[in-house]
């Protein structure tokens, strides 16, 4: 509390009592029994705690002096439900007392708030996800007690739930890196050394039979969190009850009249506890709220006047409601003051334009309720936020705005200054930290929250000694979301104390760091701006406590000069793949095809610096080898940023690099088998040779040579040579090799032939990249009890929507049964038939593992027959992997495929999540097709002939022919692998008529076959050579007998293939009919 003379406290104690709360000198406690008392060794300077049992805190008083002030609601209810208006919810799992350590035998209460997921209230007025679903099915809650002070003080923190425990070692306090000296009171409360500090102290209080973790479920394309621990993977520990602790210094005699308005600083307003829905037109400058507790409602929040300028919530305040300030005529704002705001009271997205019920619009960005809400006029303002504790938010915490008329524009001249500020119970989607404007200064705060926390979108701004626990949306650190010029950020001592970020996919707004791509589209490459920077940001001292995800993913938008991440500790990565935790640095196009910069940092220190990161105390090196996507550093670059950023320590080996060549080995080459020998040459002091994480010690002759051999147990494997010399120094080379068993055999496709029958177009939405539905080649592989079919594009496969590997595509791969010729539909949905009956339905599919015809093998008659996993390679490999078992009775040599891909669609969007083409594209549509959309019956197309293949491998037939709707039925030919024996397949007929006196025969070839054919015959009239059929064609020709008359025969004639595999037919001719011979009797 502010430093006050008696007669100003004996007034505050009037004020109090008055509110429902008991302030009393602190000379005025009552001290706790005496009983033996578990003690570590006091801090130095400390004294030492009494020897005191832990007091019921309801039987204590508060404390109201110059060194210490507390604060009590007896107006309080202890729940997890609802809450009446005029109560406040107290704790149902903690209480507190605190002592100074002159005078450890005075305990004094400190009141202990919480807060519930949604309120205790559920879903109200609504049904669809908020982001509170874990927390709220997890019975989480956060509690917390705030106090004044001046001097050194024990707390003690009560467990009120019945769990015990037996040393001071099952308490954590957290940032651990505080060290506070910690006593064990009995076997429900822990005392605490909290010396004091200018910057008072903001930290978590965790006993070890509160811990639970949550985990990832690996369903779908990101999981679910859960508690189970069966079968998932753990991303985060914390207290199912958390319990937070405020030490708020009190300030200097300098800062009191800054902080605690007196009617020097203008007309003020003092509402009555109970109800306060008239504030929107009140004369006064000030609000000043006392101690008590005050309630909106759920339909109102303060409209404040223009003549406002401050709101104060003094210590032991408790106001329900929400703030905007919709003028911007102030020059300084000021929120200030020890109290509480909490949005309990309201829904989640309270929407003003709909009755302040959740909204029913995509974006409520402009109408719902935030807790601070600020009005910029552009001119210089400054605002002072102070103290404050912001609870239970329903959306953002605090926004400020700028308007030229009704439209926004963006802020400037909005400087602030945050210091001490609180926000918990920040359950739902959409909880925010505080976004600083150019100027703003931020220190001494904490943060619960659910979204983007430290915000940094503009110029010259300082953030120092700010602790988080961050749930599982956004990241901790963003400066991304749109091109921007950003000049001179400084963020210092930032402790991450927990994260429940669990993506298993790689979501582009996560990670402690984060430049997130645009919001527009955030699958989109090219919204870039090369005429923006971002430069000179600088981040100490950042500490992750714990498991985490990500350490950075930088999606440049902008040019990119000297960022320096100094100092990043992280503990531990949470148990999920290294593929769901890497870090990445993309530089983005504007839609031009331009290109953002990076600085240099090897030559020009320019760049992104990371110096002293470590993972489990272990420094990341780029010079060593420890930095890639598969090493404990989780760096996955792109190739184009290589010299834009370094991974430096304190005290890395310096000198030469040692020479080291490896033999034959390529980056992304296919391996023949999974036995792979790494042989070449160095002058190292050794060699190994690590593969998946096994590293094996390579044996180096005397010359230099070396030699070891690894297995390659994945679909994808990542291969490091490391050469270590005598000073330490290493070199390292890293290869991606691909291993999918024993290859059966292959075929090839054109590219650029993703267009259908030539005329269909991509959606315009970045996350249809080109070249990513351009089949280009196929092949077979058989891996011991799996068979593999891996389908190869022109383009990158990129995953914007989270699936499994992938998000837009949908791959199709038939087996046909036996030499059927019977033409025959494929999947529901892809309006496509096949030149014969399947046996077999292999279905690609990175987003519908279970809807009817998700990712699987399919029979003939439709029903699901098997699994197929899918793998997919970012570079272009698409690789569905079926158990052998399941292919009963196909010979993967000689069966004939037929493979098309097509584009994946919602439930409900076309049929069989296929996705239609339309005559007409979108962002959302393909074009170039027959029909229009329509909300009449499944297919969503008026015109079902076209078909929904972007490319099929058609073989030696063309695919603008074979996928020509115009002409009729879309019938796409099977192809036959490399490896399989040459098919030799032509229909002939012979037949004949007169022209003038002589018979001319005509024989008729189509050829059925996977290769073009040419026709001889030994005897027709003399051996000849009739000519070349292409495969899938039909061809005539024609021999002019010279004959009146021809009699039935057998026609001998040969096809033969290039490779000389040929077969011989004979072919009946019926002849050319009755002898005439009244011509001959005439003569």
């Amino acid at each position: 509390m502010m430093r006050r003379t008696f007669h100003a406290r004996r007034v505050a104690a009037a004020v109090a009592a008055l509110a429902g709360l008991v302030l009393v000198p602190a000379g005025g406690a009552f001290a706790g029994t005496t009983a033996q008392l578990t003690a570590a060794e006091s801090a130095p300077g400390a004294t030492s705690a009494a020897a005191t049992t832990a007091t019921d805190p309801d039987d204590l008083p508060v404390a109201a002096s110059d060194s210490l002030t507390t604060w009590w609601h007896d107006n309080s209810v202890a729940t997890t439900g609802s809450v009446p208006d005029d109560q406040v919810r107290r704790s149902t799992v903690y209480d507190a007392t605190v002592a100074t350590t002159d005078a450890p035998d005075a305990a004094y209460r400190s009141f202990v708030y919480m807060s519930v997921p949604r309120s205790g209230e559920g879903k109200r007025g609504y049904t669809e996800q908020d982001g509170a679903e874990f927390s709220s099915s997890a019975n989480l809650t956060m509690s917390w007690s705030s106090f004044e002070y001046s001097t050194d003080v024990w707390v003690d923190v009560s467990l009120k739930t019945g769990q015990t425990i037996s040393s001071a070692d099952q308490v954590t306090i957290r940032p651990t890196n505080l060290g506070f000296e910690k006593q064990l009171v009995d076997d429900h409360t822990i005392r605490v050394h909290v010396p004091y500090s200018s910057d008072g102290y903001r930290f978590s209080v965790e006993f070890d039979p509160q811990l639970v973790t949550a985990y990832n479920d690996m369903s779908g394309a990101s999981g679910e969190l859960t508690t189970v621990a069966d079968g998932n993977r753990a991303v985060d520990t914390e207290p199912q009850n958390s319990m937070l602790v405020f030490a708020n210094p009190e300030p200097s005699a300098q800062d009191e009249d800054s902080l605690a308005p007196t009617d020097a600083d203008g007309s003020i307003y003092r509402p009555a506890p109970g109800k306060v829905d008239d504030l929107d037109s009140i004369t006064q400058d000030i609000v000043y709220f006392g101690p008590g507790t005050y309630s909106m409602g759920a339909d109102y929040r303060a409209q404040l006047p223009a003549n406002v300028k401050w709101v104060y919530l003094a210590p032991g305040a408790y106001v329900k409601g929400a703030f905007r300030f919709p003028h911007d005529t102030q020059a300084h704002y000021k929120v200030t003051g020890l109290g509480v705001l909490s949005g309990e009271q309201y829904v989640y997205e309270a929407d003003t334009a709909n009755g302040y019920a959740h909204t029913t619009s995509d974006n409520c960005h402009v109408s719902c309720v935030k807790m601070l809400q600020f009005e910029s006029s552009d001119t210089q303002q400054t605002l002072d936020l102070q103290g404050v504790t912001i609870a239970s938010p329903p959306y953002h915490s605090f926004v400020v705005y700028a308007h030229d008329g009704d439209t926004e524009i963006p802020v400037t001249g909005f400087q602030m200054n945050v210091e001490n500020y609180k926000q918990v119970g920040s359950w739902y989607w959409q909880t925010d930290g505080i976004e600083l404007y150019d100027g703003g200064r931020m220190k001494d705060t904490f943060f619960h929250a659910n979204d983007d926390v430290l915000k940094l979108y503009h110029s010259d701004v300082d953030i120092k000694n700010t602790v988080i626990w961050k749930n599982e949306n956004g990241p901790v650190v963003q400066w991304g979301w749109t091109p921007r010029d950003i000049d001179g950020v400084t963020v210092a001592d930032t402790d991450v104390i927990h994260n429940r970020m669990y993506w298993k996919d790689v979501k582009y707004n996560t990670c402690i760091f984060n430049s997130s791509s645009h919001w527009e589209d955030m699958s989109a490459t090219d919204r870039a701006d090369t005429a923006t920077t971002v430069k000179n940001m600088r981040f100490t001292n950042t500490r992750v406590e714990g498991m985490t995800n990500c350490a950075i993913r930088d999606f440049a938008l902008s040019n990119t000069r000297n960022v320096e991440i100094d100092g990043l500790h992280i503990d531990a990565w949470n148990d999920l793949d290294p593929s769901s935790q890497v870090s990445l640095l993309k530089r983005y196009t504007d839609t031009a095809g331009n290109k953002v910069s990076i600085g240099n940092e090897t030559q020009d220190g320019d760049g992104i610096l990371l110096h002293d990161y470590t993972v489990g105390g272990v420094p990341v090196l780029k010079a060593g080898d420890n930095w890639a996507s598969d090493e404990l550093g989780r760096l996955d670059f792109d190739a184009d940023t290589w010299d834009s950023w370094d991974a430096t320590s304190d005290g890395q080996p310096t000198g030469a690099q040692p020479a080291l060549t490896v033999d034959g080995l390529h980056d992304g080459d296919t391996a023949a088998s999974r036995s792979l020998t790494v042989t070449g040459k160095t002058d190292a002091v050794s060699v190994s040779v690590t593969a998946d994480g096994v590293t094996t010690s390579a044996a180096v002759s005397s010359s230099g040579t070396y030699s070891a051999t690894v297995d390659l147990g994945a679909i994808s494997n990542r291969v490091r040579v490391t050469a270590v010399g005598a000073d330490g120094v290493v070199n390292v080379q890293r290869f991606t090799l691909y291993a999918f068993g024993t290859k059966v055999g292959s075929v090839s496709d054109p590219t650029g032939d993703d267009d259908g029958p030539g005329s269909y177009t991509y959606p315009t939405d970045g996350a249809f990249n080109q070249g990513s539905f351009d089949l280009t080649g196929f092949d077979v592989y058989r891996d011991g009890d799996v068979v593999r079919f891996v389908a190869s594009t022109a383009g990158e496969i990129h995953n914007p929507w989270g699936g499994n590997g992938m998000s837009t595509q949908r791959l199709n791969v038939y087996v046909r049964d036996g030499g059927s010729k019977k033409t025959t539909d494929l999947l529901p949905g892809t309006n496509t038939s096949a030149a014969g009956t399947w046996r077999y339905a292999v279905v690609a599919d990175g987003r519908y593992d279970s809807s009817r015809f998700g990712t699987g093998v399919y029979g003939a008659d439709l029903s699901r027959v098997g699994d197929a996993d899918l793998t997919v390679i970012p570079a272009g490999k698409i690789v569905s992997s079926v158990p052998a078992r399941v292919l009963r009775g196909v010979d993967l040599r000689t069966a004939a495929y037929q493979v098309s891909m097509f584009s994946d669609a919602e439930d409900g969007e076309g049929v069989g999540n296929v996705r239609p083409v339309y005559a007409t594209g979108g962002q959302y549509r393909l074009g170039g097709g027959a029909g229009s959309w329509t909300d009449v019956g499944d297919a969503k197309d008026t015109d079902v002939t076209d078909s929904n293949a972007l490319d099929v491998i058609s073989g030696a037939r063309p695919q603008s022919v074979v996928m020509d709707w115009t002409k009729g039925r879309v019938v796409v030919p099977y192809v036959r692998l490399d490896s399989a024996p040459t098919v030799v397949d032509v229909q002939l007929t012979a037949t004949s008529a007169k022209v003038g006196r002589s018979q001319v025969l005509t024989i008729k070839a189509r050829n059925d076959g996977d290769t073009a054919v040419t026709l001889t015959t030994p005897g027709l009239f003399g051996a000849r050579r009739l000519g070349t059929v292409a495969a899938g064609a039909t061809r005539s020709f024609t021999v002019d007998t010279h004959l009146p008359w021809l009699p039935p025969a057998t026609l001998r004639i040969t096809a033969s293939a290039p490779d000389k595999t040929s077969k011989s037919y004979r072919v009946h001719y019926a002849g050319s009919g009755p002898l005439d011979l009244s011509g001959l009797l005439r003569h």
